[in-house]
């Protein structure tokens, strides 16, 4: 039974991190602790290992497509692994609680945004006006803020780079996913090489995961090819939605357990 449900955590979060550019901590985590009923720290150490094989497999669709923008994404890469440090460094002399419902509001704000358009929130600009240097500079500092906010609260960076890239810089939404999933492979292998450590990587699991996962994120990367800007940016609007709530609540039910 715990190999059947390892399976489907594997089609399951392969699918959805292929298709919107979202790794392990918003997508896998979830899944190996509420179905496959993993404990949290160990979960966070597998899907790591886990989502470095995902990604490399979705990226080769963006990359295929010529959907992936190296320069932002090396800069967005060298900000986030660096990010990722501090916020892992600093997370026990943060007040968790009050971050949470901050990360929780703004991804809320984002999704309703990216779901409806700027007829209801109007926060972009076209950051394509921006030159190249201008543009590299600001992904290096949007890795340091999302590489830290990752730290902190041991989420995925993708659902705060995605939007970033779209609503920030202006790029088109398969072109923010591509290089949201070659910045998860910088992290994922960064934090794995910690965690070959701790001894939290369930190898297990991993073996189990990781085949449909691979398989599932290759289709998920060619069917978000099939999609147009718009349609995949509202679907990515409902996963970020989806990760908002999903925050609001488990801040809530920590309140209520302290």
């Amino acid at each position: 039974m715990l190999k059947i449900k390892a399976s489907i955590t594997g089609i399951i979060g392969g699918f959805i991190s292929g298709m919107t550019g979202i790794g392990g901590g918003t997508v896998m985590v979830p899944l190996l602790t509420g179905f496959v009923l993993m404990r949290q720290h160990r979960a966070h150490a597998t899907s790591l290992v886990i989502v470095i094989f995902v990604a490399i497999s979705a990226a080769t669709q963006y990359l295929m497509r010529d959907q992936i923008r190296w320069d932002l994404a090396i800069a967005l890469s060298i900000g986030a692994v660096v990010g990722a440090q501090i916020g892992a460094r600093t997370m026990h002399s943060m007040p968790e609680k009050n971050l949470r419902m901050i990360f929780a509001i703004f991804l809320f704000v984002v999704g309703i945004r990216l779901i409806f358009g700027s007829s209801i929130i109007d926060l972009s600009f076209d950051g394509n006006a921006l030159s190249n240097n201008t543009q590299t500079i600001s992904s290096l500092l949007i890795g340091l803020v999302g590489g830290a906010f990752g730290g902190l609260l041991g989420i995925g960076g993708g659902a705060i780079f995605v939007p970033a890239l779209v609503l920030i810089l202006g790029q088109d939404q398969h072109i923010a996913q591509g290089i949201s999933l070659i910045v998860i492979i910088s992290t994922a292998l960064s934090g794995t090489a910690v965690n070959l450590r701790s001894g939290y990587i369930d190898k297990k699991i991993v073996i189990w995961v990781t085949p449909p996962a691979v398989i599932l994120a290759i289709i998920g990367g060619y069917t978000a090819g099939l999609l147009d800007s718009e349609t995949l940016s509202r679907i990515f609007g409902f996963v970020v939605l989806y990760v908002a709530i999903r925050s609001f609540y488990t801040t809530w039910l920590k309140s209520k357990t302290n």
